[in-house]
């Protein structure tokens, strides 16, 4: 007879947990780790972060196709976008440390063009907010009016340009302000009209110009009722003005902005954007390097034409000494006279004076 097997009951594995468990403080450590790295990171491993992350998001595996949600009054996106918009910008919302660098390196490039005459007009300054780009009114507009001319197009160009290297993720807001004089006009019955419309037609033209996500841009007219600090008045017309202050990220929660314009379109849409921001910054910038150079040309012209002025002069001086001496007491000057302007017109334009 055989002997009756006895089975014996499986134990339940309690400890099943603990692989989860695992698994969840080594991702845990690995975030912190990297918060960690990103605050003390120098400039030589940011680079290599920069270069690392392009090439992550270069690849079509990670965010194509998918959206996600990243809570938090610091964080990168409200929603992912797909993989080719623009990555290289992404590493700078990562932490609010390289955003303020971004501030203080686009600040410094206003102020230098602005020294140079390159862009007349316009001033900036970094404040609790964000960076606050301030344009006189007369470089924009014409008297009670709200239309952008080809030279304010031209440097409302030029910063667009400096915006999209660093902050086409930021939430923009253009102010529209004036004086308290009263409006005499029968398109915009008050300032409160004018001003609206002045900061409207900026916002249209740098979306539609530069391609930027219309839901991260406010228009406010704000009429004569925030004057200048440094204004003499309320009438001052340094009043009248056009602000843009590009916000920090962490507030742009307090206004509802949402980055979610190229969810909308397909990725060769996107990239079609990315192509026609591509050109249209290279056009700028060749605009921009064509007028220095004119100007440098011009302002060598303006010296030559100067030295040569100041030999000419410096030659008929001499002229006009040595005839007034050869005909002292003659009194014959009328003659004197144009015997050196005869001698002016005889010397030729490029002569060397021998001074």
């Amino acid at each position: 007879m055989a002997k009756k097997k006895h089975k014996h009951e499986e134990h339940e594995n309690l400890e099943r947990w603990l692989v989860s468990y695992g698994d969840f403080i080594t991702l845990l450590f690995a975030t912190f780790v990297v918060l960690y790295a990103l605050a003390q990171v120098d400039a030589t491993d940011f680079a290599k972060l920069e270069e690392s992350l392009k090439h992550a998001f270069s690849q079509n595996t990670l965010f194509e196709g998918q959206q996600a949600i990243m809570d938090g009054s610091d964080s990168l996106f409200d929603q992912q976008q797909a993989n080719s918009f623009i990555p290289s910008l992404m590493v700078e919302y990562i932490s609010p440390k390289y955003e303020d660098d971004s501030f203080k390196e686009i600040d410094s490039e206003i102020k230098e063009l602005t020294q140079m005459g390159e862009l007349d007009g316009i001033s900036s300054k970094i404040t609790d907010k964000g960076l606050l780009l301030t344009f006189d009114e007369k470089y924009l507009f014409a008297p009670a009016s709200a239309y952008l001319d080809r030279s304010a197009k031209k440097l409302l160009d030029k910063v667009g340009v400096l915006i999209c290297k660093k902050f086409v993720l930021h939430h923009m807001i253009v102010e529209g302000h004036t004086d308290s004089l009263a409006m005499k006009s029968t398109q915009y019955p008050s300032n409160w009209e004018l001003s609206g419309a002045r900061a409207c037609s900026v916002v249209r033209y740098l979306i539609d110009r530069f391609k930027f996500s219309p839901s991260l841009f406010s228009a406010v007219g704000y009429a004569d009722t925030r004057p200048l600090e440094t204004s003499i008045s309320p009438k001052d017309p340094v009043n009248r003005r056009v602000e843009i202050l590009i916000l920090k990220n962490k507030y742009k929660n307090q206004f509802g902005a949402k980055n979610d314009f190229t969810l909308n379109l397909s990725k060769a849409q996107q990239d079609e954007i990315q192509r026609q921001r591509a050109e249209i910054i290279k056009t700028v910038e060749g605009d921009s390097i064509s007028l220095a150079a004119r100007k440098l040309l011009e302002d060598n012209k303006k010296r030559i034409a100067k030295q040569k002025s100041e030999k000419l002069s410096k030659r008929n001086m001499e002229l006009y000494v040595n005839i007034e001496d050869e005909n002292a007491g003659k009194n014959n000057m009328p003659k004197i006279e144009k015997r050196v302007i005869k001698l002016n017109t005889n010397i030729p334009e490029d002569e060397d004076f021998g001074l």
